[in-house]
């Protein structure tokens, strides 16, 4: 094999604080080749992404390129030295074209080789990327927004592309379409590295693999001839199955909520909703299942008060009818990243005038309560002061949904509760949302992972065009009977409603 085009050699980072987050770790990418870069929320991943491109330094070790010691101390000794990086949250200038985007971090020639659109367009054929170069990026979709970040990493031939999480705020096909550019960068020579959570992703896109254990290296090697079992075993540290149901199937109880021939106009971008029925009970899992952009976003708001139905109604009934949330937009709609972590945790019932002492916080009593839903939530912080921000995404969303539980709403909504997280922090909040039906609490979960619904639901409806096209229960649920579905335009029967009592 050749020799690699960089290299980590015995790194370790030690932040001031004294958390260790990288330790010893070796590890090469060679070109020519996609290796993923997998491992538990707070592994040590986005550490190891970031001192490669300059963002941090090694405590211990240093950084190698074909066989030469680099220090990269910022991220344009990095960029010199032939590396470029997608970061997990986008630094695009949203006002501006994607030309003018790429000017921004564009060198000398290339910068003068871009002036004309028709030049902008060959250079992001060459990766396979369709885009106007008049465009403003603001006005483009995630995924279109994705590529931009990929083009400028690589806009100053970039020998090696680093991307953190590309795949978390993008739907199935989008992930296909992403894979496919990697793909066209790889076979231009250029060594791809991807954090991810999704085994799936590895196995299918993927050439060598890495498992980051707490700092450390558990493993690494070819893809081929692994299993989803030995990746999930390697990141958890013991076998996971993944097809047992979470939780125990609950019987519903009395109705808490119910969605009577409710409708919302298409606009642009989305299908709206087409007269839909549903009626959620107290004790039960409700999964709501559909490829991603037909009617979920609409659905959620709905059922969390955001909207008002343009016909038909949303009615509540039983004693409690507060609805708790976990959007699928932890940064901007599930947290306050400059806020601490027990701050966010409590942000609700501090706004409610709880945890006041003689008109100032109770500090101490925040602190006390945040560091109880830490340990049983299992958040992985430094301290219940560090800002939200400096957590990873996983634990970022662990608030959201520890938040979530502790507001002991009747019906709590959560929309891709597990997007982003590692396959134990996905079970631990599944086997929470089951918990919390247990105790009666009316759950209902929106996703795209239709493996996961089947395991926690206990009866699943599906979304197509805005419509709910059929409903199955527990026993009933299979990949192929939800895939059937996602793809009809009628429903497959009519669901009569009984009517609310007052």
């Amino acid at each position: 094999m050749p020799a690699p085009l960089i290299e980590l050699d015995h790194v370790s980072k030690r932040y001031p604080n004294g958390f260790l987050a990288l330790d010893n770790v070796s590890l090469a990418f060679h070109a020519g080749e996609i290796h993923a870069l997998l491992g538990e929320n707070g592994a040590g991943k986005s550490t190891l992404m970031n001192i490669l491109y300059g963002v941090h330094e090694p405590t211990e070790g240093g950084v190698l390129m074909q066989g030469r010691e680099v220090v990269h101390r910022r991220p344009a000794d990095a960029i010199a030295h032939g590396i470029g990086m997608v970061h997990q949250h986008f630094k695009l200038v949203m006002p501006f074209t994607v030309t003018e985007n790429l000017a921004l971090v564009a060198k000398g020639a290339r910068r003068a080789a871009l002036r004309r659109p028709a030049d902008v367009r060959a250079f992001m054929e060459g990766y396979g990327v369709e885009l106007d170069p008049a465009a403003v990026v603001g006005h483009l979709p995630l995924a279109l927004q994705q590529r931009v970040e990929i083009l400028k990493a690589l806009v100053n031939d970039s020998r090696v592309l680093l991307l953190d999480e590309p795949s978390t705020i993008l739907t199935p096909a989008e992930i296909e379409n992403l894979y496919a550019t990697l793909r066209r960068i790889r076979d231009r020579g250029t060594a791809v590295a991807v954090v991810t959570h999704n085994v799936d992703e590895v196995l299918a896109h993927v050439e060598r693999y890495t498992v980051l254990k707490r700092g450390r290296t558990n493993g690494t090697g070819l893809i081929a001839g692994t299993t989803a079992a030995d990746l999930v075993e390697r990141i958890v540290g013991h076998a996971v199955a993944n097809t047992e149901r979470i939780g125990q199937p609950h019987t519903a109880g009395a109705e808490r909520m119910r969605l009577a021939g409710v409708s919302l106009r298409p606009s642009s971008g989305s299908p709206g909703l087409h007269e839909v029925d549903l009626a959620l009970h107290a004790g039960e899992v409700v999964g709501v299942a559909g490829v991603e952009g037909n009617g979920q976003t609409e659905l959620f708001e709905l059922l969390a008060g955001q909207r008002r139905p343009e016909a038909g109604l949303v009615q509540h009934s039983g004693p409690r009818n507060t609805v708790a949330l976990v959007p699928q937009d932890r940064h901007h709609e599930g947290l306050s990243l400059d806020l601490s972590v027990a701050q966010n945790l409590l942000y609700p019932k501090i706004m409610r005038g709880e945890y006041h002492r003689a008109g100032l916080l109770d500090h101490r009593a925040i602190g006390k309560q945040a560091q109880a839903m830490i340990a049983e939530a299992d958040i992985r912080t430094h301290s219940p002061a560090s800002p939200a921000r400096s957590l990873s995404g996983g634990n970022q969303q662990k608030i959201v949904v520890a938040r979530a539980m502790a507001e002991a709403a009747s019906v709590v909504v959560v929309y891709q509760p597990t997007r982003g997280l590692d396959v134990a922090a996905a079970l631990a909040v599944l086997q929470r949302l089951a918990t919390a039906a247990d105790a009666g609490t009316t759950v209902v979960i929106i996703s795209s992972n239709i493996e996961e619904l089947i395991r926690v639901s206990d009866r699943i409806v599906v979304l197509n065009g805005g419509r709910i096209t059929g409903e199955l229960s527990a026993a009933n649920a299979s990949v192929q009977a939800i895939g059937r579905l996602m793809t009809l335009s009628q429903p497959t029967h009519s669901m009569p409603l009984e009517p609310v009592d007052a």
